[in-house]
């Protein structure tokens, strides 16, 4: 692989990625199978994280949000887990889960500080707010359409719609 060559190499191509994250050169990816992959690009690295999950209780389910949040990682689907990288690397439990109530998936999520931040399926155009240690809603923002992204920086939380509007909160 070679980026000054500007040519192109596909990963996984039989895995169905559905999110993905970067952090210190290596990305994050979490698939339509329930597994996480790490790729490191730059020494040709896959690693899988956590392996695939075959259940037929869960098979429409994936990992549609993978957040990094200093040495944290947390994945969103049916429901919010998070532990720190190495324990995920050691393929330990993870170390918060959080259920979503039973039909709801998470479509789009952040991680602040105490909080995350996150957007389902039943309820496309409002941003949940969670305390991250306690795993308790306790707030919610309206972005007044489907949101279809959503992005922090500098504890402002932005939101993108299906509409073309992108909004913005400071939480108090």
């Amino acid at each position: 692989f070679s980026c000054s060559a500007r040519s192109t190499q596909t990963f996984y191509k039989s895995k169905h990625v559905k999110s993905l994250a970067l952090s210190q050169g290596k990305a994050y990816l979490g698939c339509g199978d329930l597994s996480i992959q790490e790729l490191d690009v730059s020494v040709e690295s896959k690693i899988e994280i956590r392996a695939p999950t075959r259940s037929w209780r869960i098979s429409k389910q994936s990992i549609s949000s993978i957040v990094l949040y200093k040495d944290w990682m947390y994945c969103g689907g049916s429901q919010v887990e998070g532990s720190a990288i190495k324990d995920w690397k050691r393929r330990c439990k993870p170390t918060m889960t959080m259920p979503m109530p039973k039909g709801t998936n998470v479509e789009a999520m952040a991680v602040v500080e105490d909080f995350i931040y996150l957007t389902c399926n039943k309820s496309p155009s409002v941003i949940q707010i969670w305390l991250r240690e306690k795993q308790q809603k306790v707030g919610r923002l309206s972005a007044g359409s489907k949101i279809t992204s959503i992005f922090t920086a500098n504890d402002i939380i932005f939101c993108g719609t299906e509409t073309g509007l992108i909004k913005a909160w400071i939480p108090l």
